[in-house]
This record gives C-alpha cells, sequence and structure tokens, in this order.
C-alpha cells in the first residue's frame, strides 16, 4: 500500500519553534520528495575545485540523486557544466568519473558533442534538423574562490551577495590556490537533516569527540568561550586575517541569494591548528602572515560547510541518497604547491576529522533509529544548539506559503 501524503500544513503547524522537527520529516516519502525538489535541486552544490580542471579538455561527473554533471574546462579556459544525457535516446555521455578528452562522445550511437556542449556530429541526422538546438543542455555554475557549485534551478540564486561580504575575508586564504590532498566518503544511514543537524551544533562534542574537545572549545559555553576569541584578535589581525561575523542564513539571508555565513573562532592556546598534538600540518595559505591560532567556520548554502585554518581547509559536502540513507564526502586541502611526503604528511592531515566523522557516523545513526521508534517527540534545542535551530528554521521557510494555505 502507497504511503499516505502527508498534509504539509498539519504537520508545519504542530512544529514548536526552537524544538526538534517531527518524526515526519525524517521518515517520510512525500517529505523526502519535498526536499528533493524544493532543497536539493533549487540549492548550489559544491560539485569540486578548479585545481580538478588544470587543463583544457579536463572534466570530472558530479552526480546527485538522478542527475549526473559534466564539468569541464573548454579549449578558451572556461567551465562549463552539461547535464550528462544525450540529446539522442538519452544515455549517459561520459562513463568514467574524471579523465582529459577533445570532445564528448555517447557510447550509444556515437553522437558527439564539443567542450562547450554544443553537437559536434550525429550520424545519418536528416540535414534539416537543426543540429544548433541538440547541444548538451546546460547546468547553472558558479566558481567561487576556486570552488565550482552547481544548481539545478530553473532560476538559481545569485552569488552577488556572498561575493560583496565574503571576498575580503576570504581572498588572503588564497583558496583557489589550493588542491586537494585527499577525500573520503562516509555512508551513513540516516536522513541528510540529521547529518547537517549534527554538525551545527557542538553540545555532543564533549561527549562524542574527546579529541576535536582537546583543540576545539566549542563544546564551551558561550560566555567561557567569548574571552579566548578576543584575545584572538590581534593575533589574527598580525597574521592578515579577519574575524567578521556574517549570518545570512534563513530570514536573514538577502533576496534571490544562497544561505551563507561566516565566523572564526580561537583554538585552545598552544594550538596552531586542527591537528593532533597542535603543531602546523601543512604550508600556510595563500598570503596569511603567521598562525593566529584560529579556525573559520564558512558556509555556501546548508549542504556545503567548510572549515578553514590557516594551513588547511576542510570541505564537508552532506550527499542525499534516499529518505533513509546519505553520505558525508570530507575533501582536505591544502596549498597549491605542498607535496605529500615533503610538506605534509596524509595520515596527520587527516587523522581529526576523519577520526571525528567516524564517531559522527555512529551518533547519527543511533540518532536516525530513535527517531524511527513510536516514542520519539521533538525536544528542546539549548542554547549551544542554536545553529542546529538555524538551520531548522531555514529548512521549513523551503515549504512555500502555497504549499500550507
Amino acid at each position: 500500500m502507497a504511503e499516505p501524503k502527508p498534509a504539509f500544513q498539519d504537520l508545519l503547524s504542530t512544529h514548536q519553534s526552537g524544538h526538534a522537527l517531527a518524526q515526519s520529516f525524517y521518515t517520510n516519502s512525500d517529505v523526502f520528495g519535498h526536499d528533493v525538489d524544493e532543497v536539493f535541486y533549487k540549492d548550489w552544490h559544491l560539485a569540486g575545485h578548479i585545481s580538478e580542471l588544470a587543463l583544457p579538455g579536463d572534466y570530472f561527473l558530479f552526480e546527485m540523486l538522478q542527475e549526473s554533471v559534466i564539468i569541464n574546462r573548454d579549449d578558451l579556459g572556461q567551465i562549463h557544466g552539461l547535464a550528462n544525457v544525450c540529446r539522442h535516446r538519452g544515455s549517459r555521455v561520459c562513463i568514467e568519473p574524471r579523465g582529459n578528452t577533445k570532445r564528448f562522445t555517447c557510447p550509444y550511437h556515437a553522437w558527439a558533442y564539443n567542450l562547450d556542449g554544443s553537437l559536434f556530429n550525429a550520424r545519418h541526422l536528416p540535414p534539416e534538423i537543426d543540429r544548433t538546438k541538440l547541444g548538451l543542455r546546460p547546468i547553472a555554475t558558479h566558481v567561487f574562490h576556486g570552488f565550482i557549485f552547481v544548481s539545478f534551478a530553473q532560476d538559481p540564486t545569485s552569488f552577488a551577495a556572498l561575493h560583496r561580504d565574503l571576498d575580503p575575508i576570504l581572498t588572503p586564504f588564497g583558496l583557489a590556490r589550493t588542491k586537494i590532498a585527499h577525500r573520503m566518503v562516509y555512508p551513513v544511514k540516516a536522513n541528510w537533516k540529521l547529518l547537517v543537524e549534527n554538525y551545527n551544533e557542538c553540545y555532543h562534542c564533549a561527549t562524542a569527540h574527546p579529541e576535536f574537545s582537546r583543540s576545539h572549545p566549542t563544546h564551551m559555553a558561550p560566555d567561557r568561550v567569548a574571552p579566548m576569541n578576543e584575545a584572538m584578535q590581534a593575533r589574527s589581525t598580525a597574521c592578515g586575517i579577519r574575524t567578521d561575523y556574517i549570518d545570512a542564513i534563513g530570514s536573514a539571508r538577502p533576496d534571490h541569494a544562497p544561505d551563507y555565513a561566516y565566523n572564526r573562532y580561537s583554538l585552545y592556546a598552544g594550538y596552531k591548528t586542527g591537528s593532533q598534538t597542535g603543531s602546523a600540518l601543512a604550508p600556510l595559505l595563500g598570503d596569511i602572515k603567521g598562525y593566529d591560532g584560529g579556525a573559520s567556520d564558512l558556509y555556501v548554502g546548508i549542504l556545503n560547510p567548510m572549515l578553514i585554518y590557516c594551513d588547511h581547509a576542510v570541505v564537508y559536502r552532506f550527499i542525499p541518497i534516499d529518505k533513509d540513507h546519505s553520505a558525508q564526502e570530507i575533501i582536505w586541502m591544502v596549498h597549491e604547491d605542498a607535496q605529500v611526503g615533503r610538506d605534509y604528511d596524509l595520515d596527520r592531515l587527516l587523522w581529526l576529522w576523519d577520526l571525528t566523522t567516524i564517531a559522527d557516523k555512529k551518533i547519527i545513526e543511533k540518532n536516525q533509529e530513535g527517531v524511527n521508534s513510536r516514542y520519539y517527540t521533538p525536544g528542546p534545542f539549548v542554547d549551544m544548539e542554536a545553529y542546529a535551530k538555524r538551520f531548522v528554521d531555514s529548512y521549513l521557510m523551503s515549504f512555500k506559503l502555497d504549499e500550507i494555505d
């Protein structure tokens, strides 16, 4: 028997502000269908980094649910996003996940496309058919400080406000002059919202992440962290790092912009970066002049948080699979000139966030098991879960008024 469609109006009316979401938000197929249409296919997604497209003809595939996008650099240096769907009978055009090519050729009937997506050749196609209308369909892309973002929306939101507010803050880190040191995917048997909520609060950190809590004070009450942040200000200024606080998520975001936020906070004394001992892990990023003993949280969209230290960056991707399954991809970025074995040790670089993400997987899956119970009721957020509440409030805005009137 088909699962009954929930009345979104009734579901939303039961939500109590300042509390977690009701069970159906995590378990109902129609809610997940809403998430696909109104969140995943409308938000911006981090697809990769320009360092992956160093040469003309370089490409990689970005996969999201049923969609596949060819991200490539053409002969003029332009970056394109192209739907990986042949305009003949719909076959996937690109099969290999990455590579270099002069053009894309469909493996089914050999229709060939130029790097900009225009049709190059279609065997036996009648001459009266307009070939200019049979190119691969373009997918919106935007390069933001070296990171390539993709949106499936017909009218994607604009990065103008992000460039205005974040360019002066991010430029010293030189994120466009980094490269991928390593990437790992961690499957999680849970709804995607539980992954995002977990990332957005450190109320659980002291219990679940003792290694993280030795270097990052974010598990403490705000009034205990504030003096450390104030002491960091002078160090940050000396290193050329700005400490602006920006919150443009949910009701605070500008019109026609994606969610974005930035915050820099102090690590514990003696920690230059997010390492096991506090010592440096890799060469300094960008134009930074030294270690201020801080870390930056950066959000571009709700599914793409980043953590920027002075010598490396850790990029999270939350990947929905279905209502019950998700994945966390972690990407470690280092200076473009850094060489493994000479400038950084890969195991030391990965240690903290690999360990932390494995622990997160366990607690999130147990969270999902509890949410599935008939005894689950949404509890209140505490002050240390303010950012989790911010995410929930932003997510609820995806339910348009015409859906709940």
